[in-house]
């Protein structure tokens, strides 16, 4: 398949039709925007308040968005740099053009995945992986990130995180940060909400949540348009995912024929629904209702409606004035089949812009990579084959080349003799085949036990190789799709983010390297 980040990038040509614009040509170029709704300006000036942050902003500012699930503890890494991409660009575009531009952080609190976002992973002093599950004493399925308590038992994850990660004189300051916002939040997405507003305090990020009752309200003509064509949007997200599949791209979103782009809230739990040309179905819930009543529904109760991924984009233009949405490998590839819903809703599409891409690094663990001669890319594989090349690198040359030519003459020995028995027996032929098997398996543990001659140094080693796959590839995975900004936080403190804001690059989209 062929990569479509990199291929944004570069700004293919049968790639780009898919999207709005290039994402280097909006610094060149910032577009008119209309004024936010002032009840919507008002709303979220009070939300803001209530979570502790203090961006100013008057509803005149071109936005720029970014967002991501309500997380346990804010989830991977690249939530952080989702949002540090926003306020970057937005201060960019404001240098550049003299337009007032403010970064808007989507908490997406009606997401109801809650097995997406209940599990935190953070590195421990001892250079392993922790992974902290959140499990709620109430039954949570189908209920959205708004309505997902939080318990009082979170306050002992943020112990164990705090006790168990590298910290300093921050570590204090930042657990009582966690728990009081805890105790103040009703939800999950509360919390979240909380923590991204405390992370990016000194900056202009705004921090939004779509089940405000004013965004509710002033997204009820997309929820309408979507009732009376129950069927478009899924069409069209699948047409365009077939012709970005002929292309070689992969298709990230498939809806089925019959799902609508809208969920509907049944006592308190979010339900799927779906239309079979005359009747709306909720299946999970044994609910029908006509279309009239659909409608009804969305005239007199519009908070019991929220969009999903498709429509969702489009509630986001008709909320703010979105000049850019800053968006993941992830998000990129499903943006591209949705430029044909905005103009089927006659709606502008913003310019995609991929977030910073990021990898914290400490002094320690790159002289540490350095003295074992290992390429960072290379730590995304199996830990134990790391560690014997490098054992091999270091095993004496005299003991590695006696292997390697036994090894050859071996297998050379073998393949003659199940060669020479073929034509008497090709049973035979494949005994002696299997045995060549066997025997090459037994020159690995006889190279194995070589290398783990000096028992000491193969543990070290050994022991050392985790370490750097665990803080740079943890679960051979990129750091930024594993690792917990806590992991960080209790050693580095508030300042981690400006240092942050600092370094990345926004108009770089490589991997940025940052040495803590």
């Amino acid at each position: 398949m062929r990569d479509l980040l990199a291929d944004y990038i570069a700004e293919a040509p049968d790639l780009m039709p898919f999207y709005a614009r290039p994402a280097r040509t909006l610094l060149t170029s910032l577009p008119k925007t209309a004024r936010w709704d002032p009840a919507l300006v008002e709303a979220v000036a009070a939300y803001n308040e209530r979570l502790g942050g203090r961006a100013v902003f008057s509803g005149d500012e071109a936005a720029v968005v970014t967002g991501q699930q309500a997380g346990l503890l804010t989830g991977p890494l690249y939530t952080i740099y989702k949002a540090a991409t926003a306020v970057l660009l937005s201060r960019k575009l404001q240098a550049r053009s003299g337009r007032l531009c403010a970064p808007v952080f989507w908490v997406a609190s009606e997401d109801h995945d809650f097995d997406e976002v209940r599990t935190a992973h953070v590195l421990t002093k001892t250079h392993e992986l922790l992974s902290l599950r959140y499990e709620p004493s109430l039954a949570v399925e189908g209920l959205p990130a708004s309505h997902v308590p939080a318990e009082a038992s979170l306050h002992a994850l943020i112990d164990s995180a705090a006790a168990q990660t590298p910290g300093s004189e921050y570590r204090n300051e930042v657990a009582a940060f966690l728990h009081e916002s805890l105790d103040a939040s009703a939800s999950l997405a509360e919390w979240t909400a909380r923590i991204m507003a405390r992370l990016f305090l000194d900056t202009p990020l705004i921090v939004f949540a779509p089940d405000l009752p004013e965004a509710r309200v002033l997204a009820q003509p997309i929820i309408e348009r979507a009732i009376r064509e129950p069927l478009l949007t899924s069409r069209l997200v699948n047409e365009t995912g077939e012709r970005l599949e002929n292309l070689g791209y992969p298709r990230a979103v498939v809806k089925g024929d019959d799902e609508c782009a809208f969920f509907l809230d049944m006592d308190g739990r979010r339900g799927k629904v779906t239309f079979d040309g005359n009747l709306f179905r909720m299946p999970d819930m044994d609910r029908v209702f006509t279309p009239d009543e659909m409608l009804s529904i969305a005239a007199s109760e519009p908070g019991r409606f929220s969009a999903n991924v498709a429509l969702r984009c489009l509630v986001q233009q008709r909320l703010f004035p979105v000049v850019a949405y800053v968006a993941g490998p992830g998000e990129l590839a499903y943006w591209g089949q949705f430029k044909p819903l905005f103009d089927a809703f006659g709606l502008e599409m913003p310019v995609i812009y991929p977030r910073a891409r990021c990898l914290l690094s400490t002094v320690k663990l790159n002289q540490l990579q350095a003295k074992l001669g290992i390429e960072r890319n290379d730590l995304a594989q199996a830990p134990d084959a790391i560690a014997d090349t490098v054992l091999r690198r270091m095993a004496d040359e005299g003991t590695e080349t006696i292997v390697a030519q036994h090894r050859g003459a071996i297998a050379d020995a073998w393949q003659r003799f199940a060669e020479d028995l073929t034509p008497q027996s090709k049973t035979a032929a494949a005994m002696a085949a299997k045995a060549a098997e066997r025997a090459a398996q037994e020159i690995e543990r006889i190279e194995r036990a070589l290398l783990e001659g000096d028992g000491a140094r193969a543990t070290a080693v050994r022991g050392q190789v985790a370490r750097l796959c665990t803080a740079f590839f943890p679960i051979r995975r990129p750091q930024e799709r594993v690792l917990n900004v806590f992991s960080f936080l209790f050693e580095h403190g508030w300042n981690l983010i400006p240092r942050l804001l600092k370094e990345i690059d926004i108009e770089s989209f490589a991997v940025k390297e940052i040495e803590l």
